[in-house]
């Protein structure tokens, strides 16, 4: 439980950091003039369910907790995101652990001025990958597993801003936004077989762990959205928390078949640079 205790402290801490003093009111940024740089961290929690027919043939899950970081840029029509993070899972059953280790870069285009009005479409693509280490001890000579995958997705985002003076919609205090990831292409690496030889000599531990994995193609494997809203703060930060639901799997076919499905609320802190 160390670690929620500590994930809860970093959020109350970079909530303060955030308000810096300044109550909700309308913000000093201007959208679609000049240049915005923020720095954005926060913490995620949740559950996950898994069916990895190579490790065990029934579907387990857990308690899922994550710490993400990264950056946001937005010029104009032009919105840059690059997001890294590590997401940890306590299975129930069987007893054990998932680490999961992300980072991806995203890049959208408003599809109107960005000063139009209150409502904004944007459009783009992302490139990322992910690293899924499995620790169950009761599996024995299979309790580690280590799942690698490259992945190129569309992305399609709308937003609507909220601002005290109707006329004048440049300076939201709020924005209500949906996100969809639509994965097209993913490719990588998985364990082929729900056990582990015996080690060769001079081999490595990854070179153990990862000996009998296969490669793993897949078009469309999966989808992810959240409904969020982002409070900006009158000193240029913002503040954003929401639901997300996020859909993995390389298909029914083959002994590594591999799924994932996360729900989580999440609470990212973003300070303007």
């Amino acid at each position: 439980m160390n670690h929620k205790k500590l994930l809860l402290k970093s959020l109350v801490v970079l909530g303060l950091l955030a308000l810096g003093g300044n109550v909700f009111a309308q913000s000093d940024t201007t959208r679609g003039k000049g240049n915005s740089f923020f720095l954005n961290f926060g913490g995620n929690l949740g559950g996950s369910s898994f069916v990895e027919k190579s490790v065990l043939p029934y579907k387990f899950g857990g308690l899922t907790t994550d710490i993400h970081g990264g950056f946001t840029d937005e010029w104009k029509r032009c919105h840059i995101q690059h997001d890294f993070g590590w997401m940890h899972n306590l299975l129930i059953e069987p007893t054990g652990s998932a680490h999961y280790f992300y980072a991806d870069l995203e890049f959208l285009y408003s599809c109107l001025k960005p000063s139009a009005g209150r409502w904004h479409f944007w459009t783009g693509a992302s490139i990322g990958g992910f690293m899924d280490l499995k620790l169950i001890s009761d599996l024995q000579n299979a309790q580690t597993t280590i799942s690698i995958f490259g992945v190129a997705s569309l992305e399609e985002l709308v937003q609507c801003d909220f601002a005290y003076d109707k006329k004048d919609n440049t300076r939201p205090w709020l924005t209500a936004s949906l996100r969809v990831s639509l994965p097209v292409f993913a490719f990588g690496s998985r364990p082929g077989f729900a056990y582990v030889q015996p080690p060769l000599n001079d081999e490595s531990v990854m070179e153990l762990l990862t000996r009998q994995n296969e490669p793993v193609n897949k078009w469309f494997p999966g989808y992810s959205y959240d409904l969020g809203l982002t409070l900006n703060l009158r000193n240029g930060n913002r503040i954003a928390f929401g639901h997300r639901v996020d859909l993995f799997s390389t298909g029914k076919k083959g002994a590594y078949r591999y799924d994932r499905a996360t729900r989580s609320g999440y609470l990212t802190f973003m300070f303007k640079i």
